[in-house]
């Protein structure tokens, strides 16, 4: 399987800093944004995404291209959200819309809304974050990767190390018990 990252992680083995800066530029973003709505806290987000790639950066010699590189970096971002909290290091906890926008988030509601509109928006916000929140770890993970990141499922099971079938299962679960808690909006 041939991808471009595949010969920047040959350039970054071989030292090359601006190989690695590119592979930086190219998805500390996404891997960023993925840790934020898993932790619910994009201080710690910054914080565990150079973590990952300070372990891409020292994986770099050892790297091999069995999977898309995105699935293999998305792996080491998802272990360590999971190291992260049960180390007890951060709780998981989700941001009120406002907050997610003045960090940088895409809003969800744009201002042309009216105020009642607005507060409907953030009541109906905060129940979808909060329901995600208390989904089980594994459900959790496979519908961010899903919907967050537009993962395949081929490229879910991968990364959490499962087969396609139990991915397939986890979301269903995911989105019947986020249905279930959001029934009445």
């Amino acid at each position: 399987m041939y991808e471009p990252e595949a010969k920047i992680m040959s350039e970054i083995a071989e030292g090359n800093l601006a190989a690695f800066r590119k592979i930086v530029e190219l998805y500390q973003k996404p891997v960023i944004n993925f840790i934020a709505r898993f932790i619910g806290d994009k201080g710690g987000a910054e914080d565990i995404a150079q973590e990952v790639f300070l372990k891409v950066f020292k994986a770099a010699g050892d790297y091999r291209p069995k999977s898309k590189f995105k699935t293999w970096l998305f792996k080491i971002a998802a272990n360590h959200c999971l190291n992260e909290i049960r180390d007890g290091r951060k709780n998981p906890e989700m941001r009120g819309l406002f907050e997610l926008n003045e960090a940088g988030f895409l809003a969800v509601a744009p201002d042309i809304y009216s105020p009642l509109r607005i507060l409907e928006g953030r009541e109906i916000g905060n129940a979808v974050r909060e329901a995600i929140r208390e989904l089980p770890r594994n459900q959790r993970i496979a519908l961010l990767l899903r919907e967050l990141n537009g993962f395949s499922y081929s490229e879910i099971s991968h990364i959490m190390g499962c087969s396609v079938s139990a991915v397939e299962s986890l979301l269903q679960r995911a989105r019947h018990n986020l249905k279930k808690v959001l029934s009445p909006y």
